[in-house]
């Protein structure tokens, strides 16, 4: 997908020509299949989060992490295979049509109406469910985070627990400002749906806004975690010295 943007395939193809065949179907198949592992990932990153805030709010002396490495293997084979009923069914029935269409300047990729459609609901769906999940998930985690931070001022059960829940409040900045991107990403999709069904023809310029947002949603993770993390912001800070030293 990101080859077709950037203009590397130009060399394969005569300009000008429909390209019909399975690369096409493969392309959009694994676009959306790698869209739909990032939404199961904010819904486990939503879920870590939310379990932690309420190991934290536990007066157990000793707090035991729900996520073992046993469970956090099934995750990502949960993460990684559960895709596949929302690509499989709208990429390899062969009455669906997907092509490139390329052109001197473009090669976009297209495929047929009900197709097109059926992908538009299976990614929408994804993507509002996803985020009303991280909405509750979040708004709780909010809530348990500002009582502990009341409880390590003033009970001394928890005041040993006051690092650990100021690394916690930060994570959880890092997975709101994440949670912002789903947000947008989630109006882009919603606007897209009702362009489809004829309404919201003055916001068609969103649908320009498609592919800058999902590389927005792959790649901000390190930015977020930059944003809330002084020791990643001092070592950014020494590497990028040491850099330009040399």
């Amino acid at each position: 997908m990101r080859f077709r943007k950037y203009s590397s395939l130009y060399t394969f193809f005569e300009p000008d020509t429909e390209l019909i065949g399975i690369i096409p179907r493969l392309v959009s198949g694994f676009h959306y299949y790698i869209k739909i592992v990032v939404y199961i990932g904010y819904l486990t990153f939503a879920l870590n989060r939310l379990t932690s805030a309420i190991n934290i709010s536990s007066y157990n002396s000793v707090n035991v992490s729900i996520w073992t490495p046993q469970l956090m293997k099934n995750v990502r084979i949960l993460k990684w295979t559960v895709p596949l009923l929302g690509v499989i069914p709208t990429h390899a029935w062969p009455g669906f049509t997907y092509w490139f269409l390329v052109t001197s300047t473009s090669i976009r990729l297209t495929n047929d109406s009900l197709s097109t459609a059926l992908v538009a609901y299976v990614d929408g769906i994804c993507c509002l469910g996803t985020c009303i999940f991280c909405m509750v998930c979040y708004s709780a985690t909010c809530f348990l985070i500002r009582k502990n931070w009341k409880r390590v001022r003033n009970d001394s059960v928890f005041r040993k627990n006051a690092a650990q829940s100021a690394a916690e409040r930060s994570l959880l900045v890092s997975a709101i400002l994440s949670f912002v991107v789903l947000i947008l990403n989630t109006a882009v999709q919603v606007v897209t749906i009702l362009i489809s069904w004829g309404g919201a023809t003055t916001l068609l310029f969103v649908q320009d806004l498609s592919y800058p947002m999902i590389d927005l949603m792959y790649s901000h993770f390190p930015w977020a975690l930059l944003v809330t993390s002084g020791v990643l912001r001092k070592q950014m800070i020494y590497d990028t010295k040491i850099f330009l030293r040399t």
